[in-house]
């Protein structure tokens, strides 16, 4: 069976079973991911860098709390964000919550869609962008994305529904 075939959950048993080469594996499939939900969260591209190269190590070192059954890609997302709240406390910043309610404009035709995008995905307030970024760029399901963000499915839903919102009106939707 190929590297291509085997699921991420069976690749992280055998890197909790010493299969370096699994972990290179699982490296190759959600580095691009996991940079870009650092970048996106509203680090600069220095800081995103090292956020994630602590977030790699963190996944190695701590391989073995990998529970089987549990979905791969939620864990390591779930790594990556407490890397970047963690750090975010030590450098004495807070993650900030918002109240705003709104949806996604339809933004075909403008060539600097993925500027203009990202400029306001990082301006959302952080509970928002998180919401947002898992929710909707990741594809996360309501009950996976509460339990990434410590709150209800209803409250996870009402994050990425308030997140929508705020794009809407900043990139100039109507409320």
């Amino acid at each position: 069976m190929g590297d291509a075939e085997i699921s991420d959950e069976e690749l992280m048993l055998r890197v909790q079973n010493g299969d370096e080469r699994s972990y290179e594996v699982l490296f190759e499939r959600h580095s691009r991911a996991v940079h870009g939900l650092l970048r996106r969260s509203g680090e600069p591209p220095e800081r995103a860098a090292e956020l994630f190269q602590d977030t790699w190590l963190k996944v190695y070192r701590g391989r073995a709390t990998y529970q089987p059954g549990q979905r791969f890609r939620s864990w390591l997302f779930g790594i990556a964000l407490n890397t970047r709240r963690d750090a975010a406390r030590r450098a004495g910043r807070t993650i900030h919550e918002a109240e705003e309610d709104v949806n996604l404009p339809t933004l075909r035709g403008n060539p600097d869609l993925k500027l203009t995008l990202d400029a306001a995905i990082e301006s959302l307030p952080d509970s928002l962008r998180e919401a947002f970024l898992l929710g909707v760029v990741y594809g996360f399901d309501h009950n996976e994305l509460a339990g990434q963000l410590g709150v209800s499915p209803d409250n996870a839903r009402a994050r990425v529904s308030r997140a929508r919102a705020a794009l809407r009106v900043k990139l100039g939707g109507e409320a």
